[in-house]
């Protein structure tokens, strides 16, 4: 609980510094606005997130279609690091991303698309398909790795609000092909704007039970809070 206070009140610090930035960005010429819960959207942000296990920090830059983003995180637990970098090209709603993922023992990398159908103002169904590899270390074994194509996929669908939030889902499938077993995932979630340009928001993950050579994994669900502020 100490934790969490005390990275509240960094946040709350960090919040008044950035308030300031908010009269000088309001004399800039006015641009177009975008929803930041919107996948295929270029902008620039880092934030933070939390969850009972993990500690993230996360940042991404939109240079025009060209989107860079890395994420690193650190189990609360062991100290561990693992992290994700992804390119992500966007032109008229339609995307292309590369995503790297890994940590000391698993590396997955990923090449997919997506996207966008506005089927109103307010929302949008965005399809996404990947294909890709991993690999993970084998226990006891030095320079040892269990390797496996992946094909992923999924959709999510995003409803707009005019004020700038947003609230999601995004159910999606992966198949592992060493395994012949799918990991079925749903994330839900949203995100709030204090102001034009800091979010607040939540999210939960769910993971339904599935084999693999070493047994069966149980269920599991992740609940994440997360702060960001935009450039």
């Amino acid at each position: 609980m100490s934790k969490l206070i005390a990275k509240t009140s960094i946040i709350a610090v960090a919040t008044c510094a950035l308030l300031s930035l908010n009269a000088m960005a309001a004399e800039a010429p006015a641009e177009e606005k975008v929803n930041y819960g919107d996948p295929t959207a270029s902008f620039t942000t880092v934030g933070v997130s939390t969850s009972k296990d993990v500690d993230q920090i996360s940042g991404m830059m939109g240079v025009g279609s060209n989107i860079y983003q890395l994420d690193l995180n650190r189990d609360k637990n062991t100290g561990d690091f693992s992290g994700r970098g992804r390119y992500f090209h966007v032109t008229d709603g339609l995307g292309y991303s590369v995503d790297v993922i890994g940590d000391a023992n698993t590396q997955t990398i990923l090449g997919g698309m997506i996207y966008k159908f506005q089927l109103n103002d307010n929302v949008s169904i965005f399809p996404m398909l990947s294909v890709g590899g991993t690999q993970t270390k084998r226990p006891l074994e030095n320079d040892k790795y269990d390797r496996s194509s992946l094909v992923q996929a999924g959709v999510y669908a995003m409803y707009g609000f005019d004020a700038g939030h947003w609230v999601y889902a995004n159910p999606k499938s992966t198949y592992h092909v060493k395994n012949e077993s799918f990991i079925n995932q749903v994330e839900v979630g949203g995100g709030l704007m204090v102001t034009d340009n800091i979010s607040i928001g939540a999210k939960v993950e769910y993971t339904a039970p599935f084999d693999t050579p070493q047994g069966r994994m149980k269920e599991d669900t992740v609940t994440w809070l997360q702060a960001n502020y935009y450039f």
